[in-house]
């Protein structure tokens, strides 16, 4: 009976113990809960707290939104808001909230008019091109702030002429742009502006360079001749280019772009009407009133430039074939009947992608009313002869470009360029003949640094020669710094 009674005081015992030991767990576990829960209670208090710190700030930033609009109002009229103060925060605050945000434009590098589908984008540069030249042009002349063969010193003209610094910022620019869909297809407009409106190298003269709008197909306003293809243009630090390459010529027109494929790759036919002008050499017995260069410009133009040009963009480069058709025209004179002929030119030009991201550019010319679109107010169009007698010129010009690719920062153009011209015997007689250029070649080699997207730094080494119609040559080197900061 005691060994029973024992037994059953064991049992007990262990029981209590376990039961002991299974509270204290339990309490353990809830204590540790507890614990969980009260920073878990923290973090959310803490959460509360940035929450209402962040609607604080935008409160305050709205707050700022409507003081900034009721001022603005106060100032255009200070009664009136001061009268309806409280009035005046409300509509401005719904006008505030009411408000589209700006959001990226359709097109890279442009914003959304808020409440509108206009993309609207701005941009330009800042350059500097500084000089050296081996001889001045002779005091403030284009040709001394980029190359103009035409006002190279040949013979006597050279006398009193010496090496020459010039520094400038003329070519920094400026660009506005826009984008807007409709069921006509996308309207764009285009509009930048330089400074090389004056030849006094520090008269800083706004120049139009491109304005215009297009609708579909359909371009009209100011903007490169449809005679040139831009994408054969030189990568040069000088502005006007090598002296076998068109005028880089912008002016008023027509045009329409018509899109089509031929044995199943893309090709674009434009046909345009522009801008017409007439330039001619006249014989010095009709004492005509000249330019700087020695042309006459009656301003007799009839009819429009006539060009058509049909271009083949491959994956490798782009190619085009560009024809055109113009009047010249001279009725200025009394005694002289009036005169005009129709001449044209062809133009083959392109640009063909070698190796990695070298290419060449080239530019192939001819024609026997090309003056205006040849080299930098070089040639005339046509010769008037003291009688009357109007005789179209014939110029033939080309230039080729080969730009080579150091690595992605560092790039390198040679490009060598030749033009020359028929003369009439008629264009010998006479003083005042002996500016006129008979053929010019250049050379230009450049090295071009670009660390970032924004920014380039070159030098380039120019050589220029021109030879006038009496036989007489001179040349020019020249080096050139340039900086370009985009914006």
């Amino acid at each position: 009976m005691a060994k029973i009674i024992k037994m059953l005081l064991a049992t007990i015992l262990v029981s209590l113990s376990v039961s002991v030991s299974a509270e204290d767990d339990l309490r353990t576990l809830v204590k540790q809960m507890s614990a969980q829960m009260a920073e878990m209670g923290n973090q959310v208090k803490q959460a509360n707290q940035r929450i209402a710190e962040l609607e604080a700030k935008l409160a305050q930033s709205e707050q700022g939104k409507v003081y900034a609009a009721t001022a603005v109002q106060a100032q255009n009229a200070p009664t009136a808001a001061a009268a309806n103060a409280p009035a005046t925060a409300v509509a401005a605050d719904a006008a505030v909230k009411a408000a589209p945000a700006v959001t990226v434009g359709d097109a890279k590098g442009t914003y959304k008019v808020p409440g509108t589908d206009t993309s609207l984008g701005f941009g330009g540069y800042v350059k500097l091109d500084a000089n050296y030249s081996s001889v001045g042009m002779g005091g403030d002349k284009l040709g001394d702030q980029h190359l103009a063969v035409a006002q190279i010193p040949v013979g006597d003209n050279r006398l009193g002429e010496h090496s020459k610094s010039t520094f400038h910022a003329k070519e920094s620019r400026f660009w506005l742009k826009s984008f807007t869909p409709s069921s006509w297809g996308e309207i764009n407009t285009f509009l930048e502006l330089d400074f090389l409106g004056a030849a006094d190298v520090s008269t800083y003269t706004p120049r139009l360079r491109h304005a215009y709008g297009s609708i579909g197909n359909f371009l009209a306003g100011q903007t490169w001749t449809t005679f040139l293809n831009p994408a054969a243009i030189a990568d040069t630090l000088d502005f006007a280019g090598s002296a076998g390459a068109l005028v880089y010529l912008r002016q008023p027109q027509v045009r329409w772009t018509q899109p089509f494929s031929l044995a199943g790759s893309k090709m674009e036919f434009q046909a345009a009407a522009e801008t017409p002008k007439s330039r001619l050499w006249s014989d010095p017995a009709l004492k005509e009133a000249v330019d700087a260069y020695g042309f006459t410009n009656p301003n007799d133009e009839r009819y429009p430039d006539l060009i058509a040009r049909l271009n083949y963009n491959p994956d490798w480069g782009s190619l085009s074939l560009a024809a055109m058709g113009r009047q010249i025209r001279y009725t200025k004179q009394a005694t002289v009947n009036q005169q005009d002929a129709w001449g044209g030119a062809v133009s083959l030009a392109g640009k063909v992608n070698t190796w990695g991201k070298d290419n060449l550019r080239f530019m192939l010319n001819y024609g026997n009313a090309m003056g205006r679109y040849a080299t930098f107010n070089a040639f005339e169009d046509a010769v008037l002869g003291a009688g009357g007698q109007l005789q179209l010129l014939d110029i033939y010009s080309g230039t080729i470009a080969y730009q080579h690719w150091w690595n992605n920062a560092w790039r390198s153009t040679l490009a060598y360029g030749y033009v020359t011209s028929d003369q009439p015997a008629v264009v010998l007689a006479g003083d005042k003949t002996k500016m006129m250029t008979r053929q010019a070649q250049s050379v230009h080699a450049n090295l071009l640094w670009s660390p970032l997207a924004q920014t380039t730094f070159g030098l380039e080494y120019i050589y220029a020669e021109r030879e006038r119609v009496d036989g007489l040559s001179g040349d020019l080197h020249r080096l050139q710094f340039s900086s370009r900061f985009n914006f």
